[in-house]
């Protein structure tokens, strides 16, 4: 601290209008940890901990003096230290509105359109949408995306939360599905052609529902709410400003410093101050948002003593625009770079905001907003990394950087290629402090762009970047000066200096290009080995975007010398065409109740999410939401960091000398026989003992006062290690050690007589890559010792409450009914929370039973992803026979599944793969085999659908290339082998009501699919550089668990004297809806409104020895299990009903209760007409019935680079009668967007040593916002009622996922159209997912040709496909 300075060490800041003062703050907690530890205010939610997901997203406001204006803007409080918030207002959900006073117009819409499922999420976006409002009261559609980048949800698929907020746009009228009753678009249809020509026959009474005719439909309508109910936003009602701090002005002005046990925080107000700061402290990190210093913190478990925070500092918070271009003070926020940059460009004249352009279309892709908000230009520079999106552009722009020191005065430094000096460096010195960059002009010979490719188009980290500028010499298009610089491509940004010299003063034509592409490579060479991998890729996107550049001067110069150059052709146009935002459309069509259903009867309407107003206002409470209990101790996992190896030693004493540590757990504190936990076979130990066999599996648990400090003592456990080989790591490291669980087979007819009959046999292979779940809420867990008998009351997010109490007890070594399992909801599952969670809850109940306190963990993001495992990667291998005509006669599929390093239930998912691998098709002779292989990776678990994407992505395959081979078209070969009701499976099951070609039909129908795929056709034979493809998928999916004991359910239904029902059951609510859905079936039998009914949680002490959620049954098993016990309830009622047949419910209720009879009731239901499966003797009827769908899409894709876009999609899906089409709409939409990420985005990389390399959302990415189809369009089948199931309604979790091969497909035939035009085959092999270096690759060129293959000399790669 600087002597004789007057200091503050009290943090001051407001939170939702009050006054928080606090002397006693620690520099190293985060706004996020404060709100939520402190104040209690959970609404805001840890996701990521990166910045990556926008669950803690809040408003941060500020008094600007110079413009007399209050400033909002939000950021990621999982960042912003809370010493950074001293002087500001905070804003968080719980400010804004609530469900006991009002809600505010935000929470509202997101409630009432459906936007919210799990719900985790949405107190993020809800204050992403406030504070554009707060800043915007009618913002645009555009501005509301560039608000949501950096916001991420898993369940609602983003279209209903975008509708439910156009309502406050300027964009209001516009798109499909407003929600008004009198719809456009609906009107534009007549229903009876969009329900098709429909036939059935007569059914019965079952499940309690009268069915009519199959095929006889109700009215369509498209109403999932009515947008005209909600009410006006009114920005007069927002939250005040507090007074104090447009009063006061000592906070914003005095010395600020926070001393904490390791990290001391200073905030000067003078350039001097810093300085001197500097020059005590020349390692001091300076820090603006923290979002690089965060992370690195967090994550690689960096230790900065000394930080300085300088945004009060007057010159480096200034913007200066002078005669050659814009100064910015180096504190300046993206936010404010973009805002000044836009009015240079819409005020000055184009040609000298060329540079500024480029940097402003970087920054719209450049992190999220709140990312932006906070980030300042200093801080892109100083970290060098080599990735950043600016420094590309500053460089190629020659930007000039001024830097300042105590000793050495001011010196100007030119950004060029001798600024970084090596990974992380440059040549700023440590006691300088970077003051200003200044951005110049451009002039009119002088051309600029700037390019960014990525995995995802918004908020990604960039793959390869660039920046290039050239000037001409005048009157001429000879090269006077010419930049080159490039993000991706080396240890640091780097500048292609031999092609800029060898460019120079040659002509911009053809010559020049082919020589610039030539020379680029060898300015940029990249190891085999180089960290990111994708060396290929990225070699050829350098020359891909040096291509782009030179089609864009070239087509600016052909303007202003048409006789010297030839303008660009449309292909060309299009190649240098800048992705722009389309706000997304689409409709939503369902059958409406029938004529004559009771207005309180819900069965069938779209009713709001049980929970959605509490999710929309925070006040929806999650695990670690709960109140801490007295006494209670935080949890931290100590993970094994090899793949495979011996443990040698484990020493904790560093960590349990640790200040407010209170316990280390490890194999030593439970017997043997005590450690073996598993779902089906006992195979993994709880704490690894004499071995590891992943990098992520649990040794220890540390217990500690709170999670920082448990965190932190979990780093310095110190475990050795001596490698054990073989460390097998990928499926073909499994097939070579045949490392495999018990193979499975189901054989159908005689495939080798098959074969002979054939006319043409085909074989070939894909590889289909996992996925990870990615739920918002990570695990978390809470153990409450009972305090006698050795009890444990288990709080957990799970979606298997019986499971966790069986694993608890077990190794607890007490009995069942001594452990209680308690869950409230999920923020989100899966699957990932199915049996994985036993690896964290049982632990923790370890360590309570033995400490005798409250034991809580929630992990981050990186742990999660680390520990739990994913989707298994599959390998298949396929051989089809079949006749000229296209009809298969022979099938032969060997699937491969990495299953990781404990069987969990990997036999089981390669199961399901087995059975739904035929998806709609017919053939007489099959022989599928299932390997599930042991690998040295975490366990890989379930997932929603549970292997039936992976086989039927692979069948799907095998159907193409039979038409490819015959020359046919595949929806010709399709409809060709298409099953038909009364047809029979490889597994013996006959197909009943079998919709799948009414489903066809109909979404080709509404999709226009055969005029569009005329257009597709045209728009390819006249562009070369984009390329679009469009596919129509069917499916098919079998429901049912194949253990047929799993089948059953139960359900308890309590009736209060005032009337009130308290329902249990034994599902969990995930998101999925199950407990609305729940509610509503109660509803229709006991006749009362569902406001009179409430489910509180799933717990194992109401209804015991419960299936888990899964396998898309839940509606299914606890709905049947609902109405009978709802039923039990009607008929104890009904002599009371009989006597006083005008009373109501509350009279009938009183009645019975006086005469003392039972007003509660257990309800059970097991599955009739099925029989489980047997696999050896292929025997059994698995599946209780089948949901059928269908889908078409159109895509678009960038040819140069491997960019795609989803421009259209149309579902038709088979749910039965819809028992709530809100949540089955919901689901179709969210299991598409899922799918669309596993077979387009999504993509886990894994070192050769087995380590994963994809932690979090900033390396994995899941769909955005952008990522969802332009429009898209869900039509839930009508007339189809499914006898089979409650109330004729049909599963809807994992069905739809399936649909999104039709993504996957319509992008192989855009990539097989560019490689024809190449002169290259058509027929190639592309695998899951189909990334951007995936299609990029796939579309050869003359430009890819000039690409070395990257050869590994005894180097190992970055990655491997696993």
């Amino acid at each position: 601290m600087p002597e004789n300075l007057v200091t503050s060490s009290t943090l001051v800041f407001f939170v939702n209008g009050k006054k928080v003062e606090d002397s006693d703050v620690d520099p190293e907690v985060t706004l996020l940890t404060y709100l939520r530890s402190k104040l209690r205010l959970c609404g805001t939610k840890l996701g990521c901990g990166e910045g990556g997901c926008g669950a803690c997203t809040v408003m941060l406001s500020r008094y600007d003096r110079r413009r007399d204006q209050v400033i909002h803007y939000s950021v990621n409080a999982c960042l912003a230290p809370v010493a950074a918030v001293h002087g500001l207002a905070v804003t968080t959900v719980e400010g804004i509105g609530s469900t006991q006073t009002r809600l505010h117009a935000v929470q509202e819409r997101i409630a009432r359109a459906h936007g919210s499922q799990c719900g985790f999420r949405t107190p993020g976006i809800v204050m992403s949408m406030y504070t554009l409002l707060r800043n915007h009261p009618r913002p645009s559609m555009d501005q509301l995306d560039q608000y949501f980048t950096g916001t991420l949800c898993r369940c609602t698929r983003y279209r209903p939360i975008l509708e439910g907020f156009r309502g406050l746009t300027t964009d209001a009228p516009a798109g499909g599905g407003c929600g008004k009753k009198d719809c456009c678009k609906l009107k534009a249809k007549d229903s009876a052609e969009t329900n098709g020509l429909l036939n059935g026959t007569t059914s019965k009474v079952q499940n309690g529902e009268t069915e009519g005719q199959l095929g006889e439909v109700s009215d369509v309508t498209h109403v999932l709410y009515d947008a005209e109910d909600f009410q006006p936003y009114d920005p007069s009602q927002e939250l005040i400003f507090p007074p104090e701090l447009k009063v006061q002005t000592e906070w914003e002005t005095q010395y600020v410093e926070f001393r904490g046990p390791r990290v001391t925080y200073h905030r000067p107000t003078t350039l001097a101050e810093l300085l001197k700061l500097k020059t005590e402290h020349p390692q001091a990190r300076i820090i603006v948002g923290n979002t690089e210093v965060g992370v690195e913190v967090k994550f690689k478990n960096q230790i900065y003593p000394v930080l300085i925070n300088p945004t009060n500092i007057p010159e480096l918070i200034e913007v200066t625009v002078t005669e050659t271009g814009v100064k910015f003070g180096s504190s300046v926020t993206l936010s404010t770079i973009e805002d000044t940059l836009r009015h240079q460009v819409d005020t000055l004249p184009e040609y000298q905001t060329r540079v500024f352009s480029a940097i402003l279309e970087m920054l719209r892709w450049f992190a999220g907003k709140q990312i932006r908000n906070a980030a300042a230009i200093g801080g892109n520079i100083m970290t060098s990394s080599p990735i950043s999106d600016l420094n590309p552009l500053l460089m190629a722009a020659g930007a000039v950087l001024t830097v300042r020191s105590a000793e050495g005065g001011v010196r100007e430094i030119e950004m060029d290629e001798n600024f970084f000096t090596g990974y992380r460096r440059n040549v700023v010195r440590p006691e300088e402090v970077l003051e200003a960059v200044h951005v110049p002009y451009t002039h009119e010979n002088e051309y600029f762009v700037g390019y960014k490719q990525a995995r995802r188009r918004d908020d990604d980290i960039a793959i390869v970047n660039a920046g290039m500028r050239v000037a001409f010499r005048p009157d001429s298009i000879a090269v006077e000066r010419l930049r080159l610089a490039f993000g991706g491509m080396a240890p640091t940004t780097v500048m292609a200096l031999s092609t800029m010299k060898e460019l120079e003063g040659r002509c911009w034509d053809s010559s020049l290009m082919e020589a610039g592409t030539s020379l680029l490579l060898q300015d940029l060479p990249l190891s085999a080995s180089a960290p990111g991998g994708m060396v290929e890729y990225r070699r050829a996107l350098t020359i891909s975007l040096f291509f782009k550049f030179y089609l864009s001067v070239r087509g600016r110069l052909s303007e202003q010398f048409p006789s010297l150059v030839h303008p660009l052709t449309k292909a060309e146009q299009t190649a240098t065409q800048v992705h722009r935002y389309i706000p997304p459309q689409g409709t939503q069509l369902f059958q409406s109740v029938p004529p004559g259903q009771h207005s309180l009867d819900p069965i069938g309407r779209p009713i709001t999410h049980a929970s959605a107003f509490k999710h929309a206002t925070g006040e929806a409470v999650y695990v670690d939401d709960m109140p801490r209990f007295e006494n209670e101790l935080q949890a931290a996992p100590v993970l094994s960091t090899r793949a495979h190896a011996k443990i040698l030693s484990i020493d904790e004493k560093e960590a349990l000398g640790i200040e407010g540590v209170e316990g280390f757990f490890c194999w030593k504190d439970l017997p043997e026989e005590r450690n073996k936990v598993g779902p089906i076979a006992a195979d993994e130990e709880l704490f690894a003992s004499k071995k590891v066999v992943c990098v992520g599996q649990l040794i220890g648990l540390v217990v500690a006062k709170d999670r920082a400090t448990a965190q932190r003592a979990a780093r310095v456990v110190r475990i050795q290690y001596e490698d054990i080989k073989p460390c097998i790591i990928t499926i073909q490291d499994a097939i070579k050690e045949q490392s495999w669980w018990t193979p499975l087979t189901i054989t159908k007819g005689d495939v080798e007589a098959g074969f002979r009959s054939s006319e043409h046999v085909l074989e070939g292979e894909m590889h289909v890559g996992g996925q990870e779940h990615f739920y918002l809420e990570t695990h978390a867990h809470l153990a409450v010792p009972k305090g006698e008998d050795g009890g444990m009351e288990v709080y957990s997010a799970t979606q298997n409450a019986a499971g966790t109490q069986r694993h608890v007890a077990a190794v607890l070594g007490v009995p069942l009914n001594l452990v209680t399992c308690r869950v409230k909801r999920l923020g989100g599952a899966f699957g990932g929370k199915e049996t994985r969670n036993i690896m964290l809850s049982v632990p923790i109940s370890v360590a309570a039973a033995a400490l005798k306190r409250p034991v809580r963990i929630s992990l981050d993001r990186d742990e999660d992803m680390q520990m739990t495992g994913g989707r298994h990667p599959f390998l298949g291998r396929w051989k089809i026979g079949f006749t000229k005509e296209g009809v298969f006669k022979a099938i032969k599929i060997d699937l491969y599944s990495n299953g990781g390093c404990s069987l969990d239930l990997s036999g089981a998912v390669m199961g399901y793969a087995l059975l739904n691998h035929d998806n709609v098709y017919r053939c007489e002779n099959r022989h599928i085999t299932g390997y599930p292989c042991k690998t040295n990776l975490p366990s890989n678990t379930a997932f929603r659908a549970f292997g039936s994407p992976q086989a039927i992505i692979v069948t799907e395959y095998m159907v193409s290339r039979v038409a490819e081979f015959l020359n046919m078209d595949p929806d010709e070969v399709r409809l060709k082998n298409m099953y038909v009701s009364g047809d029979v499976t490889h597994y013996k099951q006959t197909l009943e009501r079998c919709t799948v070609r009414r489903c066809w039909d109909e979404v080709v129908s509404q999709a226009d699919y055969h005029m569009r795929k005329e257009m597709v056709q045209q728009f390819n034979s006249s562009n070369k550089y984009t390329k679009r493809g469009i596919a129509a998928l069917p499916l098919k999916f079998g429901l049912g668990f194949i253990e047929l004991f799993l089948n059953q359910a139960g359900a308890l239904v309590m009736v209060y004297t005032d009337g009130s029902v308290l329902l249990s059951h034994g599902g969990t609510e995930m998101g999925q809806g199950l407990h609305t859905k729940m509610i509503q079936v109660a509803s229709r039998v006991l006749k009362i409104p569902v406001t009179r009914i409430y489910i509180d949680e799933t717990s194992t002490d109401k209804v015991p020895n419960t299936t888990s959620t899964a396998a898309s049954l839940s509606s299914d098993l606890y709905g049947m299990a609902v109405l009978n016990a709802c039923t039990i309830i009607m008929q104890r009622l009904e002599p009371y009903i009989a006597s006083n047949p005008k009373g109501e419910w509350d009279d009938w209720v009183t009645a019975a209760y006086f005469d003392r009879v039972s007003l509660s009731a257990t309800g059970f239901y097991k599955t009739p007409g099925i029989s489980g499966y047997n696999f050896e003797t292929n025997e059994g009827r698995p599946f209780n019935y089948f949901c059928f769908g269908a889908a078409v899409t159109e895509v678009e894709v960038d040819c140069l680079t491997g960019d795609h876009s989803v421009l259209r999609t149309d579902i038709v899906m088979d749910v039965g009668d819809s028992l709530n089409p809100a949540v089955d709409i919901g689901q179709v939409e969210g299991a598409f967007m899922q799918g669309l990420g596993l077979y387009t985005l999504e993509e886990l990389r894994y070192s050769p040593e087995g380590v994963l390399l994809t932690r979090g959302p900033g390396t994995y990415k899941i769909p955005g916002f952008q990522n969802i189809p332009r429009e898209f369009n869900v039509s839930l089948l009508r007339g189809a009622p499914n006898p089979r199931a409650v109330f004729s309604s049909k599963a809807t979790g994992e069905p739809p996922l399936l649909l999104a091969t039709s993504v996957f497909y319509a992008i192989k035939q855009a990539v097989a159209s560019a490689r024809a035009d190449q002169g290259f085959s058509p027929v190639f092999r592309l695998d899951s997912p189909a990334t951007a270096e995936r299609i990029r690759m796939a579309c050869q060129d003359s430009l890819t040709q000039k690409i070395e293959p990257a050869v590994l000399n005894n180097e190992k790669p970055w990655s491997v496909t696993v």
